[in-house]
């Protein structure tokens, strides 16, 4: 029962990495941007939503990496302009209401600081979740490194380079040994963050 529930955990945690991959590879195949668009806000939602489920039940471990990604998300979405709703404005303050909002839903559902000490807790015990805690903003960082690539050639690269991040979390949640999974968390994210540079360079 055990292993059971690790691996719907497991499915749960990578199931917004995926989306963030799927909105990715749409960006190399599809003509249609508003397929692209919507695929994009739908697997966001699914991160924010991950962040809010994780914050009712005191971040457990698989829901960890929505915690960077909502916070980067955030800061970035602050420094960009939305020309079909503000013109050239940045977004500046807007761009932080998704998090505020997942924020209010969050402490409405569960009125406590003690995620955050749950989640300093975990961290003192386990430094790797620091890595761990940015993972989620993997696929994000490779949109990214990526923003001027739109060849259908280098689609084999970007699907290599998410199920590398997918992979990463399923065998750092489902690792019955610590020390296998926080050398995967580790070596997964160099490896990703190197190929990603290394091939967006010689571009």
């Amino acid at each position: 029962m055990k292993s059971l529930a690790l691996s719907k955990t497991t499915i749960f945690a990578i199931i917004p990495i995926c989306l963030l991959g799927i909105s990715w590879f749409l960006d190399f195949i599809v003509v249609d941007k508003s397929v692209y668009y919507t695929t994009l806000i739908i697997s966001i939602f699914s991160m924010f939503l991950l962040f809010a489920w994780g914050w009712v039940k005191d971040f457990p471990v698989w829901t960890i990496h929505s915690i960077g990604f909502c916070i980067l998300t955030s800061i970035y979405l602050t420094s960009i302009s939305i020309p079909q709703l503000m013109g050239r404005q940045l977004l500046g303050l807007y761009g932080l209401l998704p998090l505020a909002i997942t924020m209010l839903v969050a402490l409405t559902l569960h009125f406590s600081l003690n995620p955050l000490i749950q989640l300093y807790q975990k961290v003192k015990n386990d430094k790797s979740i620091l890595i761990f805690m940015v993972y989620g903003f993997l696929p994000v960082a490779f949109m990214f490194a990526f923003d001027e690539v739109h060849a259908i050639k280098f689609l084999p690269i970007a699907i290599i380079l998410i199920l590398m991040t997918a992979m990463s979390v399923v065998i750092y949640l489902g690792s019955n040994k610590k020390v296998v999974g926080i050398v995967t968390i580790i070596s997964g994210f160099i490896l990703t963050n190197a190929i990603a540079i290394t091939v967006s360079t010689l571009l």
